[in-house]
């Protein structure tokens, strides 16, 4: 026990580095999500996003970019599911953001789990916007 307390009193800026980027990222998770959920049309989930793929060396490093970014996304949601922030929906956001097969199914399986739902609708309601149409509604 002594030598975490050691580690700990000789890593302060470490410490304090890590404690102020949580408290940084939470805040614009905070104000960011609900802005992204809100700009999306209602019938984001209904939609097909697997698309006709389009071939070529841009397109596979733009995925792979994306796909980067969406497992950083999910990361993050991952940890804030156990500190304070938005986890699911950023968990959520991640996947919406990645390229991979059977994306589409996960997005719409994962967001229409009512108390999800709940939450996503919430944010759309607060800036005015219709819910989201549930697919297994239909």
């Amino acid at each position: 026990m002594t030598q975490v307390l050691d580690w700990l009193s000789a890593n302060t800026l470490i410490i304090s580095s890590f404690a102020a980027a949580s408290i940084t990222l939470l805040a614009v998770t905070v104000l960011a999500t609900p802005w992204v959920v809100a700009r999306l049309p209602s019938d984001y989930l209904l939609r097909r996003l697997d698309g006709p793929k389009i071939q070529g060396f841009g397109r596979k490093l733009l995925n792979l970019l994306r796909g980067f970014i969406g497992l950083l996304i999910v990361l993050l949601g991952l940890i804030m599911m156990i500190t304070p922030g938005p986890g699911v929906v950023m968990v959520l956001l991640g996947i919406s953001v990645a390229e991979f097969p059977g994306k589409n199914r996960l997005l719409v399986y994962l967001a229409t789990r009512p108390s999800v739902l709940a939450s996503l609708n919430w944010m759309r309601r607060r800036h005015d916007k219709p819910p989201f149409i549930n697919p297994n509604a239909h």
